[in-house]
């Protein structure tokens, strides 16, 4: 089992270079890789959570159309309402973030929504950088209630994305006015916009035409890039 973490964590350790490599190019991104990585303690690692245990802060809801909780060792978001959002926060504030977490289907339609919020302000005001469990990636802001995706005209596919219930690796960076998503060691999509400069960081799912989005995120790393 001990060794079995070491190795995760070199894991994702490489993905987290693969995006720096992305965003910010060669040399320099190497050397913050390797100077701002440390995957044992460290000021870079802002939060992390396996979702072992229910104290991570998560808000947690259930009713009869919508569940947001801890669930077999990971966290799960499952909302039967069309055209809908779902997500859940911390409770934390941070500026630049390098956020790593892996979902995987557990039902619902795959014309879905899936990914990670930054820079949460409140239900009217975030990023979302996401995939959809049919290949399809975006990067959203919802600004003063009003959504839109940034710099795409519609989601685009990528085949990189695992379809169906095959577990996807997502890192999304949120620094200074860069936004870039890459998923399964794929830089997808990179972005600039600056409308918001801190928040919360949170999970997110939703429903477009058809209802039933049900989705399982097991751990979720931020880090200060």
């Amino acid at each position: 089992m001990f060794m079995s973490r070491i190795l995760e964590m070199k894991r994702i350790n490489f993905l987290m270079m693969i995006i720096l490599s992305f965003v910010l190019g060669g040399c320099q991104a190497e050397a913050l890789a390797a100077d701002q990585l440390p995957w044992v303690g460290g000021e870079s690692v802002l939060f992390k959570d396996d979702f072992s245990y229910t104290t991570g802060g998560w808000r947690t809801y259930e009713d009869s159309i919508s569940f947001a909780g801890h669930q077999s060792g990971g966290f799960r978001l499952w909302a039967n309402v069309p055209q809908y959002q779902f997500w859940s926060t911390p409770g934390l504030n941070f500026s630049d973030t390098l956020i790593y977490t892996k979902t995987r289907q557990l039902g619902g339609p795959s014309d879905n929504m899936v990914g990670v919020l930054c820079r949460y302000q409140n239900s009217a005001n975030y990023y979302a950088l996401v995939i959809g469990s049919d290949g399809y990636y975006g990067i959203y802001k919802m600004a003063a209630g009003q959504q839109s995706l940034i710099a795409q005209a519609h989601m685009d596919f990528s085949d990189k994305i695992h379809r169906g219930g095959e577990e996807n690796e997502i890192i999304a960076l949120c620094k200074g006015n860069q936004l870039a998503l890459v998923v399964n060691d794929t830089p997808l999509i990179q972005v600039e916009d600056s409308t918001f400069k801190n928040g919360d960081v949170g999970l997110i799912v939703g429903n477009f035409s058809e209802a039933g989005v049900d989705i399982f995120f097991d751990d979720f790393i931020v880090i200060k890039p």
